[in-house]
């Protein structure tokens, strides 16, 4: 399979590259940059000999054959033009950002504002690569891949909403390295800001992960997201209060929904960033406050790797009919 990677030189790109180079079915043909094309690869990314040695612009990208899949790692409802050409060519396309996994427009804008290609919506779909009843419709070209903190929710979250359907009420304490927040400068990101420091932003209920949070839950989430000193890794505590569940049956709800799939591992040991960094695993745990009949679930994921790239290749592998863990460790 002939794919390429747009978006090249940011965190996701560059984690894209480093896992596909590994792939044994998808050969990295094209890195693709608006801002670097011309340039050498290595200059932002270690040689590795299955990927190209030089990054290419947008028009001579154009001018390649097409590919089968396109990776684009570009923000939210940049470079739609492109989108259609890839489309139009017939190239799968599989976009990290947020402008393909909604379908219903009232949920994406007041988060997003008014969508930038809502042609390209009758042909779009987006889900969980680690949810066994996901489809990949005949019709589909784009996949919206979901964000990194609705990764993790859902991972702890939907099996027990497919069991016993909507929780009314979730209160979710995120902490995230700061490449979740993108490659791109900004004051409050660097060394001297971030050392030796944890911080909140955005207010409860505003941050845009929100809306996909609330998809899966079908209920109210409360979520308040905190940067962490750190490069990369994410932890979610999800609070349940009045919650129906004992942790013990939540550990057999998710054993169920999750039997046969290498990549997440429950345990009743809390979660631990460092160890699933680096690695398309997500790790699970549940407690519960008996007090006052609160269940607490954990998920620790790689915001890069299950959070974005790792998840974005376990997708395509399923939409193309190959092992999902397939090139993923």
């Amino acid at each position: 399979m002939r794919v390429a990677v747009v978006g090249a030189t940011g965190y996701a790109g560059m984690t894209l590259l480093r896992w596909l180079a590994r792939h044994p079915e998808m050969k990295v043909v094209a890195a693709v940059s608006g801002h670097a094309g011309g340039e050498a690869l290595e200059s932002y990314l270690l040689p590795t000999s299955p990927l190209p040695s030089r990054l290419l612009g947008y028009e001579e990208f154009a001018e390649m054959e097409p590919v089968d899949v396109v990776f684009s790692a570009l923000g939210t409802g940049e470079g739609m033009e492109h989108f259609r050409r890839w489309v139009k060519a017939g190239s799968r396309v599989v976009d990290l950002a947020a402008a393909f996994r909604f379908d219903d427009l009232s949920v994406y804008t007041p988060y997003y504002g008014e969508h930038p290609a809502p042609d390209l919506l009758e042909v779009a779909f987006s889900g969980y690569a680690d949810d066994p009843a996901m489809v990949y419709p005949a019709h589909g070209q784009v996949l919206g891949n979901p964000g990194c903190y609705p990764t993790a929710f859902a991972l702890a979250v939907l099996p027990l909403v497919r069991a016993r359907g909507p929780i009314p009420q979730i209160f979710v304490d995120g902490k995230s390295g700061v490449t979740g927040a993108g490659r791109r400068p900004k004051v409050g990101l660097l060394m001297g800001e971030m050392a030796e420091n944890s911080e909140p932003y955005n207010d409860p209920g505003q941050h845009r992960h929100t809306a996909e949070m609330e998809w899966v839950s079908q209920g109210r989430v409360v979520f308040q997201p905190h940067l962490l000193p750190m490069a990369q890794g994410l932890l979610l505590t999800c609070f349940i209060p009045d919650s129906p569940w004992r942790a013990e049956e939540v550990l057999e709800v998710w054993r169920a929904f999750y039997s046969g799939n290498p990549f997440v591992y429950i345990s009743p040991r809390k979660p631990r960033t460092r160890e699933v960094r680096e690695t398309n695993r997500a790790w699970l745990s549940c407690a519960e406050d008996l007090r006052g009949g609160t269940l607490v679930l954990y998920c620790a994921i790689d915001n890069l790797v299950k959070g974005a790239a790792g998840q974005a290749i376990q997708h395509a592998n399923r939409w193309l009919g190959l092992p999902m863990e397939m090139g993923l460790e």
